[in-house]
């Protein structure tokens, strides 16, 4: 690392709240993979918190969070100035767009992209199932017409996890029943993915890549349990490393474009895109994901992917490094 970045200060900023020794608890069997993430930033020489946006403060400042130090966690009460928070926050609470004192990965404003899936397909629509915005349950027997396929899929604008999602034909969507807690929705055509992708996978399927530095640094392919179309973990999904060798050229290609779109416009974003091909190998991007879950400790692309987020954090502090010396 060049001398200048060394005592830098970086936090993974969570929701929880700012209590106990164990910051990491909700991690789950990802937990060493973590801890090994913050033992490589260390190697680099930063000084690495657990944060929570909780105590964010304004101007870089939070009030409390856990140091890592020496393979523990310790409780900081303090202030603590960041330089750069790698924000791991669901929802858009966080992080926000005017604090110029400290980088932020990913910004709002892309982290709000990936959130609503209606603006998403009016940013990259031509690589999405065709979709209508639906503002009123109401007015779902009006859209249904225009779905050109035989089934429908109904997805909450800004949903997580599989939550809140229908998908079956037509006429059973007009008796689905809309949960209270999700007010818009979205209407897809349906992606019949049941035909697999070639050396990948047999069956239904969501192929994820994951974009670090405009290029794929890992994917994996989840499978949904037997009689559900739902591949979500959350869901009860399994989730397969995939050689990216393999994925097909018509996926690279698409992901090659948004990368490089999205490297340029947003300050180059660590996000994942979610593909389902068709029954004529016709690649569908379903949805970005500013939130990319990281890869289990036994997968062969873990390191390549740790080690990429690093690159990211340096290439950002060593740009806003030469901003502040100009």
């Amino acid at each position: 690392m060049a001398n200048n970045l060394a005592g830098k200060k970086i936090g993974i900023c969570f929701s929880k709240d700012l209590e106990g020794q164990s910051p990491l608890s909700h991690i789950g069997e990802k937990l060493p993979v973590y801890l090994h993430f913050l033992e490589l930033l260390q190697k680099e020489g930063f000084i690495v918190y657990i944060l929570t946006r909780k105590t964010y403060q304004g101007q870089g400042t939070f009030k409390g969070g856990w140091l890592f130090i020496k393979g523990k966690f310790e409780l900081i009460q303090e202030i603590i100035k960041i330089d750069l928070v790698y924000d791991r926050t669901a929802g858009v609470k966080f992080p926000p767009n005017d604090d110029l004192q400290m980088i932020i990965v990913n910004h709002l404003n892309f982290k709000i992209l990936c959130w609503d899936k209606w603006l998403a397909f009016q940013k990259i629509g031509a690589n999405m199932p065709q979709t209508f915005w639906l503002d009123n349950k109401e007015n779902l027997a009006s859209i249904l017409p225009k779905i050109r396929t035989g089934w429908v899929v109904l997805k909450p604008f800004n949903g997580l996890k599989g939550l809140g999602i229908f998908i079956g034909s037509k006429k059973e969507a007009l008796n689905f029943e809309f949960p209270l807690k999700f007010k818009k929705y979205i209407v897809q055509e349906f992606i019949d993915s049941s035909y697999g992708i070639p050396q990948i996978v047999s069956g239904i399927h969501d192929l994820r890549v994951a974009i670090v530095n405009q290029k794929p640094v890992w994917c994996h392919v989840r499978i949904p349990p037997q009689g559900s179309f739902k591949a979500n973990a959350a869901a009860g999904g399994t989730l397969i490393e995939v050689d990216y060798d393999l994925v097909p050229e018509m996926v690279k290609r698409i992901v090659k474009k948004i990368a490089k779109e999205f490297y340029q416009e947003f300050d180059n974003p660590i996000f994942s895109l979610d593909f389902g091909l068709d029954k004529n190998g016709q690649p569908w991007l379903y949805e970005i994901n500013d939130q990319i879950g990281f890869p289990r400790w036994e997968m062969k692309k873990r390191d390549l992917f740790l080690k990429e987020l690093i690159k990211n954090f340096k290439e950002k502090l060593e740009k806003r490094n030469g901003e502040n010396k100009s």
